[in-house]
């Protein structure tokens, strides 16, 4: 099967959209960004933009559709119905694959779904996408962990470069599975341009693996101060971002989810569990210090 050249991006403007779109182009794809008429999202200037309704109603997906080899999804997996009316308009369309909005832990192992609730809407999302192989529309589920550059420079991984102070979970000894954004975004490349080798699977992915206490021992290193610790427990963190979600509150996401990261649950380590195809998409893995001290450099 030929490469899938002509690729339209739900979500392009986003944290993976972005590097994904950089990563597309300089590859020889023809990208189209599919956005909202209410965006106002700015795209390199070989990106096609084509605009439709806020709520992506099915007869503007269809029509935006046509003619695209791949649909890449990286809208935010609120709505299952939105994202099966998404599958269904490229299945119509003719789009031979659909890579939806996993990109993180691994949601095809019922304990995860267990573990952080809701990513119960993107296991059902994926059972949907079986469904439609046989109309032609394959898919490819990419789990990457966490993501280490945006997770570090942000804090979501519990340090804040600024003040350099950590948040350390339990113990600080649980190992997670992490992927920089870049090689998120090769990963789709890969993907696209291997699409036999990579239909109707999901694709395991990690730059590295590795635990607080060593991302913290990095950090020390590289900036040469010993840093305030503050501890948290991560049961704690799932049980208090469960409790705003249940409320409608969205900022218990975090909690939520670094609860999960960090729990040590054996589940929650893929490369374990699953095993990494990493090979199958090119990625190599990077030793810890040098990915540290990437970020610390972007970051100035």
């Amino acid at each position: 099967m030929a490469p899938l050249k002509n690729v339209i991006i739900l979500g392009a403007s986003g944290n993976v959209g972005k590097p994904a779109v950089d990563a597309l182009l300089k590859a020889g794809f023809n990208v189209t960004a599919l956005t909202r008429k209410s965006s106002s999202a700015k795209f390199p200037s070989e990106v096609k933009v084509h605009n439709i309704d806020d709520d992506y109603p099915s007869d503007q997906l269809l029509a935006a559709f046509k003619g695209q080899d791949a649909v890449l999804n990286l809208l935010p997996p609120v709505s299952v119905e939105q994202h099966n009316g998404i599958a269904d308009a490229a299945a119509e369309a003719g789009v031979k694959r659909i890579i939806p909005s996993e990109f993180g832990s691994d949601t095809s192992n019922p304990k995860i779904v267990e573990l952080i609730p809701m990513f119960g809407g993107k296991a059902a999302i994926t059972r949907y996408l079986k469904t439609k192989e046989s109309s032609g529309l394959s898919w490819t589920a990419i789990v990457n962990g966490a993501f280490f550059d945006w997770g570090l420079y942000t804090g979501f991984l519990g340090f804040d470069l600024k003040t350099h102070t950590a948040t350390i979970f339990d113990a600080g000894d649980a190992a997670f599975n992490s992927t920089n954004l870049t090689d998120v975004a090769q990963t789709i490349v890969s993907v696209l341009s291997n699409p036999e080798g990579t239909a109707n699977k999901f694709i395991y992915i990690q730059t590295l693996k590795t635990t607080q206490n060593e991302i913290l021992a990095a950090l020390e290193k590289s900036t040469g101060k010993k840093w305030t610790v503050n501890k948290r427990s991560a049961a704690e963190a799932r049980q208090t971002g469960g409790e705003k979600l249940g409320k409608g509150d969205m900022s218990g996401i975090p909690d939520l989810i670094t609860g999960g990261i960090f729990s040590g649950e054996p589940a929650a380590d893929y490369a374990t569990t699953r095993g990494l195809t990493n090979d199958l998409v090119g990625l190599k893995e990077a030793p810890l210090q040098q990915a540290v001290d990437q970020v610390l450099q972007s970051q100035g």
